[in-house]
């Protein structure tokens, strides 16, 4: 049975006599939020012991052992309630063959799936039989970001203007794990501030949030952009002591940049495999991530990755030359002198 999100959030206790739900796509917050009503409507923690399995953990010929034990309650009386947190679905058919024939009204499944296809099985198996639901979990809307932000300040006590709760929504992310993690900070201003210093710093920290300097800096190195460049460098380095961090923060965002592209180059569609990033790209940053992989191709971005795990590990091991090294290799990266066919 299919069940919209904004249904499933308003009146989670419609679906109490359900015992399989399928929580899915590209909002993870909104994904973990779902588990979370379904444990608090199931009376959990009174009458249930909550199982978390992840994808990477759990080997096919186990499944049917998990059920099997998970059939009769524990040493303490207590139900089971499994949580399968799957990154694939390579279990999926599994999954299916045992749920379509469970037939203990007190085992309660949830599974957590990032974005599945139109054609994937687990949905097609959860959206038509009668005893489970499949609520899909998308971008926040204007409205619900807007809802989210307004409800979860109100619940710690937080009371803002509606130009407040405006400015909050037109800036803050689509993705409710980083809207909800920008306003815990701001929570904790709020606690550790006496009230008329409040809004003020809690707003500047707001705007140096969204506007991070080392994530900006990254991105316009991948982008070749020089305006700033040695100012920021020094910021970022103290003054050059620090190489290994900008290194390592190279490293990680030409390594996201080269998944995408194999990704790509397998067949996905360039939204789709953007999505399926964890954590996902900051909505600000995106046009210049889908911009830089226009640039490079998948044996460039090698190249780059591996040059620049030589640095580290040559600064590592106290290499003498190897900060200049470094240096001269990244100047000649923003003057497009840096590839496979000019080494």
């Amino acid at each position: 049975m299919i069940v919209k999100f904004e249904d499933f959030e308003r009146k989670p206790e419609n679906y109490l006599s359900f015992r399989f739900f399928l929580f899915y796509g590209p909002n993870y917050g909104k994904v973990d939020d779902c588990a979370n009503l379904t444990k608090s409507f199931k009376n959990f923690k009174q009458d249930y012991e909550v199982i978390n399995f992840f994808s990477d953990e759990i080997k096919k010929e186990d499944l049917s052992r998990i059920f099997i034990e998970s059939s009769t309650p524990n040493i303490f009386g207590s139900k089971t309630f499994l949580c399968f947190h799957l990154n694939n679905e390579k279990i999926s058919k599994e999954i299916i063959s045992i749920l379509s024939k469970e037939t203990n009204k007190d085992l309660i499944v949830v599974l957590k799936c990032n974005q599945l296809g139109p054609r994937s099985s687990l949905r097609s198996f959860f959206e038509k039989n009668n005893f489970s639901i499949s609520v899909a979990c998308y971008e926040e809307s204007e409205g619900e970001k807007k809802t989210y932000i307004n409800n979860f300040l109100q619940n710690e006590g937080v009371k803002v203007s509606e130009s407040t709760i405006n400015l909050l929504t037109n800036n803050l992310s689509n993705q409710r794990l980083e809207i909800k993690s920008e306003l815990e900070k701001i929570i904790v201003l709020h606690k550790s501030q006496p009230e008329e210093k409040f809004m003020h710093n809690s707003f500047s920290f707001l705007t140096e949030s969204l506007n991070n300097d080392d994530t900006r800096f990254i991105f316009s190195i991948a982008s070749k952009e020089k305006k700033g460049f040695v100012k920021n460098l020094n910021k970022f380095t103290d003054y050059g002591s620090d190489n290994i961090k900008l290194i390592t923060y190279l490293i990680e965002h030409f390594f996201r940049l080269l998944v995408i592209k194999i990704k790509i180059y397998e067949g996905m569609d360039v939204s789709s495999a953007i999505k399926e990033l964890r954590p996902p790209i900051f909505f600000k940053y995106l046009p210049a991530f889908r911009q830089q992989l226009r640039m490079f191709s998948i044996g460039e971005l090698k190249f780059v990755i591996k040059k620049l795990f030589i640095s580290k590990q040559e600064i590592i091991g106290g290499k003498w030359s190897s900060s200049s090294t470094f240096m001269l290799n990244l100047i000649l990266f923003l003057s497009s002198k840096f590839s496979p066919k000019n080494s």
